[in-house]
């Protein structure tokens, strides 16, 4: 049985502290550099098309892999409060005992739109529903290739 950790209280008042500006500062520099990193790749892209063909059937079939939603049980909802000081839910399964390692330690605010903004204290609510068995979710080669070949005639 998993237990669950909390960091602060979300719900309470709550005092930015100097590791928190840290970690608010390092996430926005990080969004900086792979917005950089994107602009590099686009003009990579710009320059040589079968470059751009090769990315875009790479993502397409990363897509399609990614594709398998996991399913509503085993998932515990978390309160977070954030760095921009809005509270908001987020859902992580039900084996992570903190919101902060499974997805980092940012998100973005849906109240302000911040992007990105650090988890600064969070706490668990409840698990959305039971966990149950795991299901077989493995997926075959031809459901795979079958996925991938109607991706590859979707239009972009």
């Amino acid at each position: 049985m998993t237990v669950y950790l909390r960091h602060g209280v979300p719900l309470e008042g709550y005092l930015l502290t100097s590791q928190d500006h840290r970690n608010q500062e390092q996430s926005e520099q990080i969004g900086h550099w792979v917005a950089e990193q994107t602009a590099q790749w686009k003009a990579e892209e710009a320059a040589d098309p079968q470059l751009k063909e090769a990315r875009r059937i790479t993502v397409q079939t990363l897509t399609v892999m990614a594709s398998q939603k996991a399913p509503d049980r085993g998932l515990i909802r978390w309160r977070l409060r954030l760095y921009c000081d809005h509270i908001i839910e987020a859902t992580r399964h039900h084996t992570i005992d903190n919101p902060v390692s499974a997805g980092g330690t940012a998100t973005w605010c849906t109240y302000c739109g911040r992007d990105p903004v650090v988890i600064v204290a969070y706490e668990p609510i409840c698990l959305e529903a039971k966990a149950a068995e795991p299901a077989d979710t493995t997926v075959s080669t031809p459901q795979l290739r079958r996925r991938w070949l109607e991706a590859q005639t979707r239009p972009t």
